[in-house]
């Protein structure tokens, strides 16, 4: 009975072993979090939660968290006097603000659902929405 369990102990650890990076997953998902004061605030900064550079030069009060393993993120700030400029989205691209990427990042700061006649523009693969004095992005 002990040779059992001994050599069950072997196995589980061995296992752990090798999957250590999935187990570390899970007690310690893939995400990067900042928040910034303003851009300037984030000035070499990691790339996972550098700003991108359409983010106005005034803006305040800004989250980003990034999911590394996918690549997705989400962001939020206040823009003071300076509206971000965007584009509409391609037909091809997904601006549906809740896609698998924010699921998996939600915060408490990120809005459920976007608010009626909430339009939705993109700057390459930023999708971004203003909403109730805050403007959302995210990469799907």
């Amino acid at each position: 009975m002990r040779r059992v369990f001994a050599v069950c102990a072997i196995a589980v650890v061995g296992t752990s072993l090798f999957s250590g990076c999935a187990i570390a997953n899970v007690v310690s998902p893939p995400f990067a979090a900042a928040i910034y004061a303003s851009p300037a605030d984030a000035a070499g900064a990691a790339s996972n939660v550098a700003l991108p550079a359409w983010v106005p030069a005034d803006a305040v009060n800004i989250r980003i968290k990034t999911d590394e393993t996918k690549n997705a993120s989400i962001m939020m700030f206040q823009a003071t006097n300076t509206a971000p400029t965007f584009t509409g989205c391609d037909a091809a691209s997904d601006p549906d603000v809740k896609t698998d990427a924010t699921a998996a990042l939600n915060e408490t700061w990120w809005p459920q659902a976007m608010n009626d006649g909430v339009g939705v523009v993109c700057n390459g693969p930023w999708h971004l929405f203003a909403q109730d004095g805050f403007y959302y992005a995210w990469t799907p």
